[in-house]
């Protein structure tokens, strides 16, 4: 084997080289876009100088997708999904890629603003972090001195909320404080967790996609809501033969992909949820083990639904009996590996908890918890909480 041998003058000399033909080629390709200018061809923006590559997360939503920013000049034309970021994965959804424009957007606010007019009229002036800092601190300081802590409420959404709501609301003194994402979105799943199996499911939900045979959509808008990683999730375990059962009033986007689509009657989800557990029950399509070793009262369970069947359920979601069995058989079929995947619209009609205890209890039968294709025990990483005297307030749903 031979070993190619260069000098220092030699390396010096070919890196000016390398250098020289980058900067000729930025140049290049700058007369490239200016000459189409010229006759009256908009040149496209990768032909306008150079690129520069940088990383960062698309904060649109709250998923926090890695992205790779293409830019010219200071100006970002085009934003890809990082493919070694385990959320994007190299791709992104609608809203990820249509960054670009919000970034470019000449409404987009840079910088804090304070009214100077009254209120309505839109007359706003721009101020620096420090102003805008102490601007707000005065008003809070005014507000509390003058009503009392307790007049202030705190919303907070998504991640890093924890400050305000938590943290700041605390400090404040005030116990108004909540997370509508929480209360409208995915509170009485987590509640319903909690009761259940005494664990909250958490963000992202623990679904082992890859090893499921059987995935059921209830209260789970997947494709129409934006959450990247399971969008490619769930194609990914069709592709891989999954069966999916969408129970969903409308034709949804996922709906269409269904083998089985379940056009129940609102506010009649439970009564499904009971005649599958009626049919598992008595056609004993159960993890009889799991059963044994991990839950307790079963045969008061069996006494319940015993009367639940997809006849009774039939009347009730105007679902035919026989689709509420088939369905209910291909859950029992693909034991434990079949999940229910716990949605984030589960706030509805006022049973919300209770429902979501079906849902739960259906995957105890199944064996689905801590098995491959079910729904495994997630563990985040400890970090060491920030010393502070006792909440007056705490949530159990994480709001």
């Amino acid at each position: 084997m031979t070993q190619t041998k260069i000098s220092r003058r030699g390396f010096l000399k070919g890196s000016a080289i390398g250098i020289g033909a980058l900067v000729f080629a930025d140049r290049a390709m700058r007369a490239f876009g200016e000459g189409l200018t010229r006759f009256g061809m908009p040149a496209p923006w990768y032909r306008k100088g150079e690129i520069k590559i940088t990383y960062n997360y698309c904060d649109i939503c709250p998923w926090r997708c890695g992205i790779v920013v293409k830019s010219v000049d200071g100006r970002v034309h085009k934003i890809d999904g990082n493919p070694k970021d385990p959320k994007s994965r190299g791709m992104l959804c609608a809203r990820g890629q249509g960054g670009v424009s919000f970034t470019n957007d000449p409404d987009r606010l840079k910088q804090p603003m304070v009214r100077v007019g009254e209120r309505g009229e839109g007359k706003f002036k721009n101020v620096s972090w420090d102003e805008a800092l102490d601007y707000s601190a005065q008003k809070l300081k005014a507000l509390r001195d003058k009503y009392g802590p307790e007049s202030l409420a705190i919303f907070g959404h998504t991640s890093g909320d924890f400050w305000f709501t938590d943290y700041f609301a605390q400090a404040f003194g005030t116990v108004n404080s909540a997370k509508p994402s929480v209360s409208m979105c995915t509170a009485p799943r987590e509640e319903a967790a909690q009761i259940t199996f005494g664990r909250a499911i958490g963000n992202h939900e623990p679904v082992d996609w890859d090893n499921s045979r059987c995935i059921v959509l209830i209260g789970t808008h997947i494709g129409e809501d934006a959450r990247n990683t399971m969008m490619q999730d769930l194609a990914n375990a069709r592709a891989n033969g999954a069966k999916l059962i969408v129970v969903d009033p409308r034709y949804s986007s996922a709906a269409m992909k269904a083998d089985y689509w379940l056009p129940i009657k609102p506010g009649t989800d439970t009564a499904l949820l009971l005649a599958w557990t009626n049919v598992l029950i008595a056609e004993k399509m159960l993890d009889t083990e799991f059963i044994s070793k991990w839950t307790v009262g079963f045969d008061k369970l069996a006494a319940h639904v015993k009367d639940f069947t997809p006849e009774w359920a039939e009347k009730i979601t105007e679902i035919p009996a026989e689709k509420i069995r088939a369905t209910a058989r291909e859950l029992g079929r693909n034991r434990p590996s079949s999940v229910i995947v716990p949605g984030r619209h589960v706030v509805w009609y006022g049973n919300d908890s209770q429902r979501m205890r079906a849902v739960y209890i259906i995957l105890g039968l199944l064996g689905s918890y801590g098995r491959p294709g079910g729904l495994y025990f997630n563990k985040t990483p400890f970090i060491e909480e920030i010393a502070h005297p006792p909440f007056a307030a705490a949530s159990g749903a994480g709001g």
